[in-house]
């Protein structure tokens, strides 16, 4: 296959070097802006039900038969307990370099595979520009990342799918075991990958079912190798532990809350149909409410699509690319259908807008998939130009491509100059509040009436009425009897 010309080489590296710093500032501000993370409504349980245990493994047996069917959320939590209350300020950075890093890697494997030209850049571009895209689109990207309940539940699995996926295609692309012991043993690891992955929300559970079948229904058409068999099996494994994942969920005793709170479930035809409706719309909101980033951003992987391409050496190739067209916004489409139905089913309602990050997620790289096969298919019509003329072409992509990786900064300076104020003045009434609470606990106070502050991104704060449940949380994790903010 015949990639991008020799001449050209530097002029590409340059323009990755540059959108990659660009990704780097904007999801830097991102990174940065979690360090105003504090406490906030279900943190205040999680860590009181900790202190309530007498270990990780009691704290999550008990989570999961009382509280919440998600079994995989508490032993995160549990962990970054281990770290000290000031240890939730560094998670939201810690999620963005392990997703980037996790789907950087996957993407260089991807890039290294097609034989793309600077397998490690590209694989970092492509990763950067799903995650600060995903990170910006976010429906409320406070409750999603900055907020230690939401994050753990909505924007770990993302993290979870990109390092399983890596897993998968580094297994794929091995030399194979000679030692079935060892393929047994990574075998093992992808599976309790899957199933713990599966325990951190229904929403990224739906998704990735979806997915694994999709991908399994993909290879099975597949010519006959010893490769399409490996991946069949880690296929099938991986899906088989989300169905497991998905019993465990569904059979715990914690879903007796949620009955009563919101009733039976509806008919399964009612939950489909509006699954669909819902996928529609969340669809059409995308591009109505957020045209500018949503364009930017095909646009840009659409000229890494074209720059990266290579002439084909069959002209099934093409039809195949094609082919692909067509096909990736079905998936995607579905896809976030299926991440529709465990909120419809479990609350008749459209998911909560923190609920939606994956989703967000899956429709950014469903996009940006599409674009990148389109100015794969758009470079093999301009090979039929003349040599002068398609080389003016190619470098005028690049230089496009090298603009449009610029977009990240850009955007960055409104996004940030609008919640910096607001973070930085959440945290700070929020230490001044704790360390005057603390000092009256340490006097011996049992009962607390302390300033209100205002919640951020709708995340609730404990107001005056000490019975409603996240004053009791808070009155417990500091040890008080009450404590209220009229």
């Amino acid at each position: 296959m015949r990639h991008i010309h020799t001449d050209h080489s530097p002029f590409l590296r340059a323009a990755l070097i540059l959108a990659g710093v660009s990704l780097l500032v904007g999801l830097g501000a991102f990174a940065y802006l979690g360090t105003f993370t504090r406490y906030g409504a279900d943190d205040y349980c999680f860590s009181r039900h900790l202190m309530q245990t007498d270990n990780l493994l009691d704290a999550t047996l008990v989570w999961y038969l009382n509280t919440s069917n998600r079994y995989t959320t508490m032993p995160l939590v549990g962990m970054s307990e281990w770290f000290g209350t000031a240890a939730i300020q560094s998670l939201p950075v810690l999620a963005i370099v392990a997703w980037v890093g996790s789907l950087s890697w996957t993407m260089a494997q991807l890039a290294r595979k097609l034989k793309f030209p600077h397998p490690w850049l590209v694989g970092f571009v492509l990763a950067g520009l799903i995650a600060f895209f995903s990170i910006l689109e976010a429906p409320n990207r406070y409750q999603s990342l900055y907020w230690r309940s939401g994050m753990v539940t909505y924007f770990t699995p993302l993290i979870a799918f990109s390092l399983l996926a890596g897993l998968i295609l580094a297994e794929l692309w091995r030399e194979p075991a000679r030692s079935r012991a060892a393929w047994r043993t990574r075998l093992v690891v992808i599976w309790l990958g899957f199933f713990l992955a599966g325990g951190l929300s229904e929403t990224a559970l739906a998704i990735q079912g979806g997915a694994l079948g999709f991908a399994i229904l993909i290879v099975w058409f597949l010519p006959h190798s010893e490769t399409r068999n490996r991946a069949l099996t880690l296929l099938v494994a991986a899906l088989s532990a989300s169905i497991i994942a998905l019993a465990v969920i569904f059979l715990s005793p914690a879903n007796a809350l949620r009955v009563r709170v919101f009733g039976e479930p509806p008919p399964v035809m009612d939950v489909l149909k509006f699954s669909l409706i819902s996928a529609w719309d969340f669809i059409r909101d995308t591009f109505t409410s957020l045209p500018t980033p949503t364009f930017i951003s095909m646009l840009t992987v659409g000229l890494l699509g074209y720059v990266l391409s290579s002439e084909p050496e069959a002209r099934s190739s093409w039809k195949t690319l094609a082919l692909f067209l067509i096909v990736v916004p079905v998936m995607m489409y579905l896809l976030i259908f299926f991440s529709m139905t465990p909120s419809m089913y479990g609350q008749r309602s459209f998911p909560g807008a923190r609920a939606l990050m994956v989703t967000r997620a899956v429709m950014v790289t469903g996009l940006l998939t599409f674009s990148f096969l389109a100015g794969a298919l758009l470079r093999g019509q301009t090979m039929r130009m003349e040599g002068r003329v398609r080389t003016l072409v190619l470098t005028a992509g690049l230089l496009l491509f090298g603009l449009a990786g610029l977009y990240p900064t850009y955007s960055t300076v409104t996004t940030y100059a609008e919640s910096l104020y607001l973070y930085s003045r959440h945290a700070q009434q929020w230490d001044e509040r704790d360390a005057y609470i603390r000092a009256a606990v340490d006097s011996g106070a049992t009962k607390l009436v302390v300033e209100q502050i205002n919640s951020t991104g709708g995340v609730l704060e404990y107001k005056g009425d000490p019975r409603s449940w996240v004053n009791m949380c808070a009155a417990e994790y500091y040890g008080l009897k009450s404590l209220k903010a009229p």
